[in-house]
């Protein structure tokens, strides 16, 4: 489904997507993504630039604070993608486009 939406609509500049609060999956599955995931979704959208969104403000559940941060971070090398399309941003930093 993503993917025909990439496909329809895309390819969209910037893809803010949820990178935390994934864990336990068995109830939080329904409503949040891994980093892993989001950085598929990322592919499938036709996305230009991703901005992980929604992590380590609260400690609401149960994956440690940092570890969606450090997961990302992982994933994107994995995909050979770079800091210049996959924005870590720190809390309170901003970029412009």
């Amino acid at each position: 489904m993503l993917r025909e939406i990439g496909t329809r609509l895309g390819p969209f500049d910037l893809t803010a997507i949820p990178i935390g609060g994934y864990w336990p999956p068995a109830i939080m599955k329904a409503a949040h993504t891994t980093p892993e995931e989001a950085l598929q979704i990322f592919a499938d959208v036709l996305g230009s630039y991703f901005l992980g969104i929604h992590w380590g403000t609260f400690d609401l559940t149960e994956e440690p604070v940092q570890e969606p941060l450090q997961r990302l971070e992982a994933e994107s090398r994995r995909r050979g993608l770079d800091s210049s399309t996959v924005w870590l941003l720190k809390h309170g930093e901003s970029r412009s486009w």
